[in-house]
């Protein structure tokens, strides 16, 4: 600390005498003869302390005091007078001088004298500098108590708040003076968790408490993960706790969606893993009930008997394809749609099946956006949905189909939308039936899950309806309540593109063979049986081989006289695509058709399954397999 004193008298040897003695001290002087000299070289050099006579040429010490108070108030002032003019120094320390000196003076009272000045200056400076740590402290702590995004609060020995965050007042809706003062059961009334003032009080007694808990927040419920330390006071005491609080409700609503996809995914697996040996099974059954068919007349007697076993195939059929599609394993052919229209044929659809003592409303919005969608699949979600409606309100009621044009938050993004930054259609399906317990509600999209009485569901209308709308990039919610109803939210990505309208299929007559020679590669006995017998009577030669290997052999024996190849993917030892990748380094130019029991994954993205000219999906429609086999022979 530099020691410097402004020394102000109109005595040239005082003066001088004083200089010497303390910078042999370490002081740094400066004088002044004048009040108004001084108050210059004040103003310049800011000193620690000056030492003034109380009687000066143009003016009093006393007024100089009192100048230097004002534009200096740091400064420590000290009085020299003569002996006669001690009131005028008890006047001075009475205006705020800190001592006064008789002169002449004395070397050693003098230096005494400001070596407890300069103390005094030492802890004033300490002072100073522990206020502004103190203040920076305090700083430090403000910003990052008002910046945080968990919520902090403050509670003294009666659990009553003291200070909370503005995450605090964010998380529960209240501002801080709605907390300050009031304990949680004052706030928060029977939503507050009946062990957390027992957990609190442990605080109290010096604990660290980690908990987690859920409770109501308005309307809302939230999970919440709570960190409590005890905060210390005077002595080793403990002044209060300290609390800090996290909202896990996105987190959760992640997790669980995880263990939803988790959950879909593995049936997916399970699904196609049976799908294609339960195919191949349905296969034969509808084949050869499509040929009997063929040979009777309506009036057969075998011919009823035969369409239900058709029927009862067809509806194997399907339960495979819902599982596939649970599984999210089923090729959707997307395309621009108009959402308006699909609900529309979908209304038409349920009142031809639902009770007509439930009005179906619709409230569309014309200027929804396009949608890329499967048309198919998606009238099969809404249809699922309609016809659930139609079982919680067996008393009648009102199912609603709502539209709009839907533009996310961020939060809704980054939870339920992949951060996908297109804006959405909502498609909104709400019914005022009996509803559905919070318990329920947690498992409509699992598999096999169903509230109703055996043999009355299978549990995957809404499982699949999950599929649907997540392999469509989309996000499909649920909310209900007991006695009020139940609301499902579809959202769906929007494009930029213009929805046509349907265009009518007629049905086109068989498409029959002229002797051509086809080779059959399947692993299964009955399924090359069944291809033979149809591909015969349709005017095809067939030559049927029972493994990869084999099909390898009878392709190199019989290479020119070959026009087609339809090749099963899934076989023991050689399998399709490692056959299908031989025949073609072979003949490059050879017409392969893959077929499969599961709808495989694009095969537009692999080197070789990329050049088969079509793929035939299992169990075969053997209408639609026949028109491709023409145009891939047909085609150079």
């Amino acid at each position: 600390m530099l020691k410097t004193i402004l020394l102000v008298d109109d005595d040239e040897a005082l003066t001088d005498n004083l200089t010497d003695i303390l910078s042999d001290e370490g002081y740094t002087l400066y004088s002044a003869a004048t009040c108004a000299d001084a108050v210059t070289v004040a103003a310049k050099v800011n000193p620690k302390v000056a030492l003034l006579d109380l009687k000066l040429p143009d003016n009093s010490g006393i007024q100089l005091l009192a100048n230097l108070k004002e534009h200096h108030p740091d400064c420590i002032c000290a009085l020299m007078t003569a002996f006669a003019d001690l009131d005028s120094a008890v006047n001075a320390l009475e205006k705020g001088a800190f001592h006064y000196l008789q002169k002449p003076v004395r070397p050693v009272e003098l230096i005494n004298l400001l070596q407890r000045i300069f103390e005094i200056i030492q802890i004033r400076e300490e002072k100073r500098l522990a206020e502004e740590r103190l203040k920076e402290s305090e700083k430090r702590f403000r910003t990052i108590f008002e910046s945080a995004r968990d919520a902090i609060y403050i509670k003294d020995t009666n659990l009553k708040y003291t200070l909370v965050n503005p995450a605090m007042e964010r998380l529960h809706g209240f501002k801080a003076d709605a907390f300050i003062g009031r304990s949680d059961e004052e706030i928060f009334g029977q939503d507050i968790s009946p062990n957390a003032k027992e957990a609190e009080l442990r605080v109290l007694g010096g604990e660290i408490i980690e908990t987690e808990e859920i409770r109501w927040v308005g309307r809302n419920k939230k999970t919440f993960h709570n960190i409590k330390v005890p905060m210390g006071g005077g002595a080793g005491t403990i002044s209060g706790l300290c609390g800090f609080e996290r909202d896990l409700t996105a987190t959760k609503q992640l997790e669980a969606q995880l263990l939803q996809a988790q959950k879909m995914e593995a049936i997916g697996i399970l699904a196609g893993g049976v799908s294609h040996d339960f195919n191949n099974l349905l296969q034969a059954v509808m084949g050869y009930t499509h040929m009997l068919l063929n040979d009777r007349e309506a009036g057969h007697p075998d011919f009823a008997r035969l369409k239900a076993i058709e029927k009862a195939a067809e509806r194997a059929t399907d339960l495979t394809r819902q599982l596939l599609t649970f599984g999210r394993k089923v090729e959707i052919n997307p395309r621009p749609v108009d959402v308006n229209y699909v609900i529309r044929q979908v209304e038409t659809l349920l009142k031809r099946t639902i009770p007509k003592m439930i009005a179906i409303e619709l409230r569309l919005t014309d200027s929804v956006h396009t949608v890329n969608a499967d048309p198919g699949q998606l009238e099969q979600v809404l249809l699922n949905i309609g016809i659930n409606a139609k079982d919680a309100m067996s008393d009648g009621g009102q199912l609603i189909f709502e539209t709009a044009n839907f533009q996310p938050d961020d939060a809704f993004r980054r939870v339920n939308l992949n951060d996908n930054p297109r804006p959405y259609v909502l498609i909104t399906i709400r019914d005022n039936g009996h509803g559905m317990s919070e318990e329920v509600l947690e498992h409509i999209f699992e598999p096999f899950f169903t509230t109703k009485q055996a043999g009355q569901g299978t549990g995957l209308g809404l499982a699949i309806a999950y599929g649907i709308i997540k392999n469509h990039q989309g996000h499909l919610a649920c909310a209900s309540t007991p006695g009020v109803g139940t609301t499902f939210s579809i959202y769906l990505p929007a494009i930029d593109a213009i929805a046509q309208p349907e265009a009518a299929h007629p049905v086109e007559p068989i498409r029959k063979g002229i002797g051509e020679k086809v080779l059959v590669i399947d692993d299964e006995p009955f399924l090359r049986d069944l291809a033979n017998d149809m591909l015969v009577k349709n005017g095809y030669e067939v030559i049927m081989a029972g493994s990869g290997e084999e099909g390898l052999t009878f392709y190199r024996q019989q290479k020119n006289a070959i026009a087609l190849i339809i090749l099963d993917l899934i076989m023991p030892g050689m399998g399709g695509k490692q056959c299908m990748a031989e025949i073609l380094n072979f003949n490059p130019k050879a017409k392969i058709l893959i077929s499969s029991g599961y709808t495989m994954d694009n095969p537009k993205v692999d080197k070789v399954l990329s050049r088969a000219k079509g793929f035939i999906a299992k169990p075969y429609n053997f209408r639609e397999m026949l028109r491709v086999m023409r145009e891939v022979i047909a085609a150079k």
